[in-house]
């Protein structure tokens, strides 16, 4: 008879046990379904924060679960992929959207969205690859003191609305600032050749006095042949300066120019003051001839 009961008890035990193991294997069944469902709503709302959360919460409910696992970290990918972007790091952006796309049995949603701002990043690295191009052409001009024609390469940018973008702020700083400088020096060369403009017509009207003088003084010495002769004479003395010598890569250097390389020798500690134009022009050929800035090619021969 007690071999009955302990039987029966054991029995009844045993199914309880069961019972609430299959009762808390369905809960648990259950909250897990919950949770990967919530989490696809959130992705689906681009709320991002929440489905890593629910995806998270899924994988405490079945451990090591390929596909929470899978969407946890293709969400992952997808918010590390927009947080490179804003941070203009292209690349890091572009290989954590590429890894989102390629993701198999993961989220559709996510995949198509990173296929579209693979879209986005390439076209953005080719306009940032454009933008250094011309802006390092404005540069190269700015050092060859050719400050307007670097002031019209960069309307070249200016001129583009991508280029006010977020994406390319370093690059526009950087193309503001240079408008900055190219405008500074053109306002001081313009400054400066009108004040050797007038200093000029001054010592032309004294130079034109005296010179009348001394060629009187000098035609009372000549025959009226050898006045003539002087009168008409065209040639070139030792002192003469050619053409080309007043060039650079074939264009003659401006007043402007020689104004803004004496600022530049004389802030490199050169004796600007004391050179003649032409001294000024050989500096800065020579200067291009070396494949250097004028600044260190005075610091290097002119000091």
């Amino acid at each position: 008879m007690k071999k009955w009961v302990w039987v029966v008890a054991t029995i009844v035990v045993a199914l309880l046990i069961g019972g609430y193991a299959y009762s808390n294997h369905h809960a648990t069944a259950k909250e897990y379904d919950a949770a990967m469902t919530n989490g696809r709503t959130a992705l689906q709302a681009k709320n991002y924060t929440q489905a890593e959360t629910y995806f998270q919460n899924a994988l405490k409910r079945k451990l090591n679960d390929p596909k929470a696992q899978t969407y946890l970290l293709q969400t992952q990918r997808f918010v590390a992929g927009e947080n490179a972007l804003t941070a203009r790091k292209f690349a890091n952006a572009q290989n954590r959207y590429q890894k989102v796309q390629d993701t198999k049995d993961g989220s559709s949603v996510l995949r198509q969205r990173a296929k579209k701002r693979l879209t986005q990043v390439k076209g953005i690295r080719a306009n940032v690859a454009q933008f250094k191009a011309i802006l390092k052409q404005a540069q190269a001009q700015n050092q060859a003191l050719d400050y307007g024609k670097s002031n019209s390469t960069l309307d070249q940018l200016f001129t583009n609305k991508q280029f006010q973008e977020s994406y390319y702020k370093n690059l526009y700083t950087q193309a503001l600032a240079l408008r900055k400088a190219n405008n500074a020096s053109q306002s001081a060369a313009s400054s400066s050749t009108t004040t050797t403009s007038d200093s000029a017509a001054t010592s032309s009207s004294r130079g034109t006095t005296s010179g009348s003088q001394q060629q009187n003084s000098s035609s009372a010495a000549l025959t009226s042949s050898e006045s003539k002769a002087a009168k008409n004479y065209q040639g070139s003395n030792e002192y003469t300066v050619t053409k080309k010598q007043k060039e650079l890569n074939g264009k003659v250097i401006t007043a402007a120019q020689i104004s803004s390389a004496r600022q530049t020798i004389n802030a490199a500690g050169g004796q600007a003051d004391a050179m003649s134009d032409q001294d000024v022009r050989v500096a800065m050929q020579q200067a291009h001839k070396k494949g250097i800035s004028l600044t260190k090619y005075t610091q290097t021969y002119l000091k």
